[in-house]
């Protein structure tokens, strides 16, 4: 299974506006991180648990390719 707790993005502190990397993992536990920029204290918020919801949607589309996956195991040979 993928963890997707060590995906990262950016996000831009709302004072300086310098681009942060973060961990999804960050944003999922609501870490407060440090601006490289200016310095500034930055409170993630999990708005709506969207962190939850994401985790939940990648999960099913994994799953979801897995079984595509092995379908395509049981209809296509390759003959060398």
């Amino acid at each position: 299974m993928i963890d997707i707790d060590r995906f990262s993005f950016d996000v831009e502190c709302p004072e300086c506006r310098f681009a942060t990397k973060i961990f999804y993992r960050d944003a999922r536990l609501r870490d407060v991180l440090i601006c490289r920029g200016c310095k500034a204290n930055i409170q993630l918020n999990d708005h709506m648990n969207e962190c939850r919801k994401v985790r939940r949607q990648v999960s099913s589309a994994i799953a979801d390719l897995e079984r595509t996956i092995e379908s395509f195991g049981k209809t296509i040979r390759l003959n060398f």
